[in-house]
């Protein structure tokens, strides 16, 4: 499956490190978070992140304008119906989690990889909620995500190898390197 439209749950600041980096690499991106003074300020930190890379000399004016509309912001998670890559980056408090893939599950289409940015919550009981096991993952990024090279990648006990192989050719596109860890307490970084 080719991943084009990806969509970020959480504005803060993996959220929005996520949608940067994607946004940089070609990604259609879709910002998402519960209220707009939250994908505000979001963007505001993917701005600021991109000033710093012009100051550096590593990005360049028109490059930042090109990232920046590549990225929409919305506080509607019903937006994410279009999304071929779903990247979730809420709290990390398992039954809000669930309930977020459970949302999703039914908003998503069916062939949409659902990817968690948890640190160290099982992969496996988050799917369990969404009745699509195959099509969940984690997608741990380390922070801060513009900066860290390493993304550790679970698939729960039952992701499918298809979604394993998409993940990690979605993290090497963003250049970054996938480390698939088992889905185990704190995975591998955490530990």
């Amino acid at each position: 499956m080719a991943i084009k439209n990806i969509f970020v749950i959480g504005a803060g600041t993996m959220g929005n490190g996520i949608a940067q980096v994607s946004a940089q690499a070609g990604y259609s991106v879709t910002m998402s978070d519960i209220k707009d003074e939250f994908v505000s300020k979001g963007m505001a930190a993917i701005e600021k992140s991109l000033d710093r890379m012009i100051k550096k000399g590593t990005l360049q004016e028109n490059e930042k304008t090109e990232i920046m509309a590549r990225i929409k912001t919305t506080t509607d998670t019903g937006d994410a119906k279009d999304a071929d890559l779903v990247i979730e980056a809420a709290p990390e408090v398992l039954e809000l989690k669930k309930s977020i893939f459970k949302q999703l599950a039914e908003v998503c289409k069916a062939d949409a990889i659902l990817a968690t940015n948890t640190s160290s919550l099982p992969i496996g009981e988050i799917a369990a909620a969404t009745g699509r096991a195959d099509k969940v993952i984690g997608i741990h990024f380390m922070n801060p995500v513009p900066v860290m090279k390493g993304v550790e990648v679970i698939p729960g006990r039952n992701t499918s190898e298809e979604t394993l192989a998409a993940a990690k050719e979605y993290v090497k596109s963003i250049d970054k390197e996938p480390c698939e860890a088992r889905d185990y307490a704190g995975f591998i970084v955490s530990r």
